[in-house]
């Protein structure tokens, strides 16, 4: 199995996560994308974040109807700072035939070179790069410093294409807060779920 592993705060999951998922599945033929929500994420804290509860709902409701995606709670069940190493070696112990290939959007790949034992994530899984508007994906800073010629060139091949969807979470929370429109940012499910159990709106949204 081609299985794809799409780690994120999804707080909320928008149109542009799942273009991205998708992307990915259909240009490096992946046969399922799980995503897994953090339960810290290492390079970024995010302000006024859902619950563990809401995001999980949120993503499920997001990906109904498609038998290629689904939601993996392992980082949350883990807790702690959700370093991908880790999450890499949990994933394939459990599906130890699998072939691991993880989504990275262009803005996070920017610190890759920051990240905990990127070489060993490298042998673990294939590095999946997806551009983003105003990414630069030619710009590789310091990897080629700690990345192996042959490394580097796995990750040169598997660049994903996607429309540029200038869509973020931080945003999208930010209109919440201030009473404005989300339609059409994220699925109509996902909206109605935000404003009926009042997420990010009020303290219920810090609960787990």
């Amino acid at each position: 199995m081609r299985l794809g592993i799409y780690g994120g705060s999804f707080s909320p999951i928008h149109h542009g996560h799942l273009l991205l998922a998708e992307s990915c599945r259909e240009q490096c033929q992946l046969d399922e994308v799980w995503f897994l929500p953090a339960a810290v994420s290492p390079l970024k804290q995010d302000a006024n974040p859902a619950s563990n509860a809401h995001r999980v709902a949120m993503l499920e409701l997001a990906i109904a109807g498609n038998q290629a995606f689904k939601v993996s709670p392992i980082e949350l069940e883990r807790g702690g700072i959700s370093y991908t190493v880790d999450t890499l070696r949990e994933v394939q112990q459990i599906v130890p035939h699998a072939q691991l290939f993880l989504l990275v959007g262009a803005d996070s790949f920017a610190g890759f070179y920051h990240w905990r034992a990127i070489n060993e994530i490298c042998e673990l899984a294939t590095i999946c790069t997806v551009g983003r508007p105003g990414s630069d994906l030619n710009d590789w800073g310091r990897l080629p410093e700690v990345l192996t010629d042959d490394q580097m060139i796995q990750i040169k091949e598997h660049f994903v294409e996607m429309p540029l969807i200038g869509l973020s979470s931080t945003d999208i929370r930010q209109r919440i807060a201030d009473g404005r429109s989300i339609r059409y940012m994220v699925p109509r499910s996902v909206e109605k779920y935000i404003e009926t159990q009042h997420v990010f709106r009020s303290q219920e949204s810090h609960v787990s």
